[in-house]
């Protein structure tokens, strides 16, 4: 974290309540001063500094009663000049919920030379938390942003030049969701984005698009409306987005063959009526997002059986699914039968639904 000063204001990490920073001890500890008057020597470690001009701050806000000698008061949250709404037709006759990436270069002519705004795109009805982490070559990660962004809009997480191109195209993305009211409240979800080097030294590569209102290169990163969205409700229904609960109209059922047995084929062209426009990485992450709804929707509908068709390939979609299985628990899975789907298919069986 951030070094401390005397006024910064803190929460404490691992019990409730804060205060302010009220004197330096050492480089490992300083006196937390409460809201009673009271002054409670604090490892470092063990406090959260709340940064009122942070994009976080403002879920972590609380007021405390407390005059430090010969401080001024501590400033107000200021409006984040990075944050921008979209386009008001956008967000009204809005279709999908979905959270993109997008890369816009500062030279609009000559697109592949010069700096890169990153911007984080919001294009749903929730406030969102993020962590953003950058894949490092030893497939380490490393964090390189966080913060919060408000429901229908974008924010300028970094403004980079080519050479940081690859601290923005590798990693995982985590977001947690919140809403004043909802119906049901939906899961933290990790999502991995990846977007090929090459794309952005081809100006072909850079298009428009109404939701950056510039040229770019724009990665969905997460749809909450095809992972969460309840098959049963309206698409255009904010407040419809919800896991699949036991009681739904499965979404498993479409793929049935047997008396809670189902087959799903995840070759993309089964899943999207029209791939072209996708790179490989969306592919992918569109590809891990329907298996675990299927998984998901099997496991609540007492399925005791589904084969996943991925096919052949390179053999990245099966590794990728293999690792996303071995965190299930009480589940068996192995190649399914060579003579009826190939070498390209997952049996998964569900003991526990027998």
């Amino acid at each position: 974290m951030s070094t401390l000063q005397v006024g910064d204001k803190v929460k404490f990490l691992n019990t409730a309540g804060g205060g302010i920073v009220s004197k330096l001890i050492d480089s490992r500890m300083v006196s937390i001063m409460i809201e009673d008057g009271f002054e409670i020597p604090t490892m470092i470690s063990e406090l959260i500094k709340i940064d009122p001009h942070e994009p976080a701050a403002r879920f972590f806000e609380e007021h405390y009663k407390i005059n430090l000698p010969d401080k001024p008061d501590l400033p107000e949250e200021s409006n984040d000049e990075r944050l921008i709404h979209l386009p008001a037709h956008l967000t009204l006759d809005r279709q999908s919920e979905d959270i993109y990436l997008a890369f816009i270069p500062h030279d609009q002519k000559w697109l592949i030379t010069g700096s890169v705004d990153v911007f984080l795109i919001n294009n749903s009805s929730y406030d969102i938390l993020y962590n953003i982490y950058s894949k490092t070559p030893l497939g380490h990660y490393n964090g390189v942003d966080y913060g919060s962004i408000f429901p229908d809009s974008k924010l300028l997480v970094a403004t980079i030049n080519r050479e940081q191109l690859t601290h923005w195209t590798d990693g995982i993305m985590q977001f947690l969701f919140h809403k004043e009211q909802c119906r049901s409240l939906l899961p933290p979800f990790n999502s991995e984005f990846r977007v090929e080097g090459k794309r952005f030294y081809k100006e072909g590569n850079y298009r428009e698009n109404s939701i950056i209102q510039a040229k770019g290169i724009v990665v969905k990163v997460l749809s909450l409306t095809e992972y969460f969205l309840s098959e049963t409700q309206p698409v255009d229904d904010p407040a419809a987005i919800i896991p699949v609960q036991p009681g739904n109209d499965l979404f498993i059922s479409r793929y049935q063959v047997a008396p809670r047995e189902a087959v799903v084929d995840l070759h993309i062209h089964e899943l999207v009526d029209d791939p072209t426009n996708l790179e490989k990485s969306e592919i992918l992450e569109f590809q891990k997002n329907y298996f675990l709804k299927c998984l998901d929707s099997a496991l609540a509908g007492h399925f005791l059986k589904v084969v996943f068709i991925h096919g052949v390939g390179n053999g990245v979609l099966r590794t990728n699914l293999i690792d996303l299985l071995k965190k299930q628990k009480g589940i068996e899975f192995f190649d399914a039968l060579m003579s009826k789907y190939g070498v390209g298919a997952l049996e998964i069986r569900i003991p526990h639904n027998d």
